[in-house]
C-alpha cells in the first residue's frame, strides 16, 4: 500500500505545474482523488484499516516533501511541493488520524520550512477568508468554526506528542523551545496565537486556548496581555465596557494569580494607590478584583494557577484535570469552565 500512495505523489504531481496547487480550488482536487486512493486501499484489502491507510497516505506525503527538498540542498521549492503538506494536513482532519506521531511529523515538516503555523491559526481567528487578505492564501477549511475545531484537534495530537519548536525568546535573548500552541504568528507581527486571539477580542477562540495550556504571559515581546486588556477598558468612554473584551479579560484572570504592573511594587500601600491611580474605575466597577491586584487572593484561586502550571510543564491540559482525585465541580474550576 505504501507503493500506490508513493505513485499517486510522484505521477500525479511530476505534471502539475508549480503553481498548480496555490488556489484552494486546485488543493480540494487533489484531497479529493487522494480521498479516492484511500477509500480503494481501505476497501481492496481486508488487512487494511483506515488508520493504516492514511497513516501511510500522509508519510508518503512528508516523504514526498522531504526528498524534493534534499534534491534542492535541503531549500524548500516551495509552491507545489511545499502545498503537498497542507493536502496532508486536510487528510489528517478529515479522516481523524489517531497517530499522534505521524501528525507531530507533519507538524514539524511545516515548521522547518515556515518557522510559524499561521495557516492553520489564522482561518481559526479570523474566519477562512480573512487570510487571504492577512497572508495571500485562503484557509482550506470550509469556515471558522471548522478551522477552529481542527486547531483544537491539532493542539491534541501537539500536547499528546509533546511537541515543541525553537522561537526565539525575548526574555533570553535567544532561541528556546516553544509549545505548538505559543509557536508566534508571523503575519501578526509574531505574536502568540493567544495575544492576537485576545486583539481580537475573541473570548471562545481565548477559552480553547487557554484550557489547551497556552501561556496567559507569551513571551513574544509584546506587553503583559492583562495590561494590554487594562488599557483598552480605561480608554472606553462613559464606562461602556465591549462585552467581548470584559469576556477576555474575565477569561485571562482566571489563569493568572496576581495582575503585576511592569515595576512590581511589593509594599501594599504603593501597590493599592498606582493601580486605584490607573484603574479606579475599573475597581469600582467589579472588573478588577482587588485581591489580584493589591490584596492577597484566595487560596481557592492560588491552588488554580499552581495546579494549571504543572499540568501545563507536563503537557497534560486540558485532558490532565480530568484525571484529578478531585469532585467533578473542582474539575471544573481548574479548567476554567467554572
Amino acid at each position: 500500500m505504501e507503493y500506490v500512495f508513493d505513485v499517486f505523489f510522484e505521477e500525479c504531481f511530476d505534471k502539475m505545474e508549480r503553481s498548480g496547487l496555490s488556489s484552494r480550488a486546485g488543493r480540494r482536487d487533489i484531497i479529493s482523488h487522494l480521498n479516492s486512493v484511500i477509500s480503494g486501499c481501505i476497501q481492496g484489502r481486508q488487512t487494511a484499516t483506515t488508520q493504516l491507510a492514511v497513516g501511510l497516505a500522509v508519510t508518503s506525503a512528508i516523504d514526498y516533501h522531504s526528498r524534493m527538498k534534499g534534491d534542492n540542498y535541503e531549500v524548500c521549492l516551495m509552491g507545489k511541493y511545499h502545498n503537498v503538506l497542507y493536502i496532508a494536513l486536510r487528510i489528517t482532519w478529515d479522516w481523524g488520524l489517531e497517530d499522534s506521531t505521524i501528525v507531530r511529523n507533519l507538524l514539524d515538516e511545516i515548521f522547518k520550512c515556515e518557522k510559524t503555523f499561521e495557516r492553520l491559526f489564522l482561518g481559526a481567528l479570523f474566519g477562512c477568508n480573512a487570510p487571504h487578505f492577512i497572508a495571500g492564501w485562503k484557509s482550506d477549511f470550509n469556515d471558522q468554526d471548522e478551522n477552529l475545531r481542527a486547531v483544537v484537534f491539532f493542539l491534541h495530537h501537539s500536547a499528546k506528542a509533546r511537541a515543541i519548536y525553537p522561537t526565539y525568546s525575548y526574555a533570553y535573548q535567544r532561541l528556546r523551545q516553544t509549545k505548538f500552541i505559543d509557536v508566534p504568528i508571523e503575519s501578526c507581527g509574531k505574536a502568540s496565537p493567544l495575544r492576537v486571539a485576545l486583539q481580537a477580542s475573541a473570548p471562545d477562540v481565548v477559552l480553547i486556548l487557554l484550557r489547551h495550556g497556552a501561556n496567559p504571559c507569551p513571551d513574544d515581546g509584546g506587553a503583559s496581555p492583562v495590561l494590554s486588556l487594562l488599557e483598552k477598558l480605561a480608554e472606553c468612554e462613559n464606562r461602556c465596557y465591549p462585552f467581548q473584551l470584559v469576556s477576555c479579560l474575565k477569561l485571562l484572570l482566571r489563569t493568572v494569580r496576581m495582575v503585576e504592573l511592569p515595576y512590581k511594587p511589593h509594599l501594599y500601600a504603593v501597590r493599592k494607590e498606582m493601580f486605584h491611580t490607573k484603574y479606579e474605575a475599573l475597581l469600582e466597577d467589579g472588573l478588577l478584583p482587588p485581591d489580584q491586584v493589591y490584596g492577597v487572593p484566595t487560596l481557592k484561586h492560588t491552588c488554580r494557577c499552581l495546579v494549571r502550571d504543572v499540568l501545563r510543564d507536563n503537557f497534560q491540559l486540558p485532558g490532565g484535570v480530568l484525571k484529578l482525585p478531585l469532585p467533578r465541580k473542582m474539575q471544573k474550576y481548574i479548567d476554567l469552565l467554572d
